[in-house]
């Protein structure tokens, strides 16, 4: 530590500077924290409603032709050649291990699984992931701040066209899962073909309630489909697609938001507790120069008398 007073007040003043700025970012990310979480929390009921339909068409295979192109919407994945893998990150930095985390989960997918179109969503991700040699086959940026999914359609057509096309095997999502303000999960789940137990947005939410959940149909359940029972299949594989990476969007921005609020914060508490610490330095320094100060005119004093 420099003991010169003016050195120290200078870097004191930087110090406290910095702190304003990651306070100001904190009180930002907060508001914006809010706004996603409520966005995420209140679509989780309708994504549970939407994924239970296609928890019951699985059950129920009376309406499976041959010769139906939605049939392997609904199939077990048997044989994987080509994969689909769409990650989400933040366009911006600053968010603590957000971004890192979801790369980290991704690199071993696509080592292990070289076949793979990557599709980025986020400017963070795609810099990154280009960074470590993986290519990109499309990239896009995240609306931080969605409020319909009018921003990930165009990703839920291609994936949509690509697996109903026979063009890749399996699509999956790597995001960032919001469990609670400090609390948010990396993860990598299947979007198609449709499995029960890979679906977006599962667990508690930050007040502990429980996602509701309908009771299963038997398995020998046959619908009644109007006015064509393929077009409205066909219909409904893109949209149950398209809630599903829009939930992934939500999670992962208000995770984005939280994650990027307590970096905020832990940076204004290490800027305050350095500017306490330099303080006490600058305290002690003054301190020193004004005994110094004082025995030199004592010393003075002395000397004439």
């Amino acid at each position: 530590m420099p003991a010169n007073t003016k050195e120290v007040k200078q870097r004191l003043q930087s110090i406290n500077n910095t702190k304003k700025i990651t306070k100001a970012m904190e009180l930002v990310a907060a508001s914006k924290m809010r706004k996603t979480v409520d966005s995420a929390l209140h679509t989780r009921d309708y994504h549970t409603l939407a994924w239970n339909i296609v928890d019951r068409l699985i059950n129920s295979h009376l309406w499976f032709s041959s010769i139906s192109p939605v049939k392997k919407f609904f199939e077990e994945l048997k044989e994987t050649k080509h994969t689909t893998l769409i990650v989400f990150t933040s366009n911006r930095g600053l968010c603590g291990a957000f971004n890192s985390g979801i790369i980290k989960l991704a690199l071993p997918y696509l080592k292990k699984n070289p076949n793979t179109e990557l599709i980025t969503i986020g400017n963070r991700g795609a810099s990154t992931i280009t960074a470590l040699g993986n290519e990109i086959k499309l990239a896009y940026q995240k609306d931080d701040t969605a409020i319909d999914d009018s921003s990930i359609r165009e990703i839920a057509n291609h994936v949509y066209r690509k697996f109903r096309n026979k063009q890749t095997d399996v699509v999956k999502v790597a995001y960032t899962d919001y469990k609670s303000a400090v609390n948010q999960s990396p993860v990598i789940r299947q979007l198609y073909p449709f499995s029960k137990t890979e679906q977006v947005g599962l667990g508690e939410d930050f007040t502990g309630r429980k996602i509701k959940k309908i009771k299963q149909a038997p398995k020998n359940l046959e619908y009644l489909y109007e006015p064509n029972k393929y077009e409205l299949l066909d219909y409904l594989t893109l949209r149950i697609g398209q809630v599903e990476l829009y939930q992934a969007l939500l999670e992962s921005n208000a995770s984005e938001h939280s994650a990027r609020m307590v970096a905020m914060k832990n940076a204004s508490d290490a800027a305050q507790d350095f500017a306490d610490d330099l303080l006490l330095v600058f305290n002690k320094a003054r301190q020193a120069s004004i005994t110094q100060e004082i025995a030199e005119i004592s010393a003075g004093t002395t000397a004439v008398s």
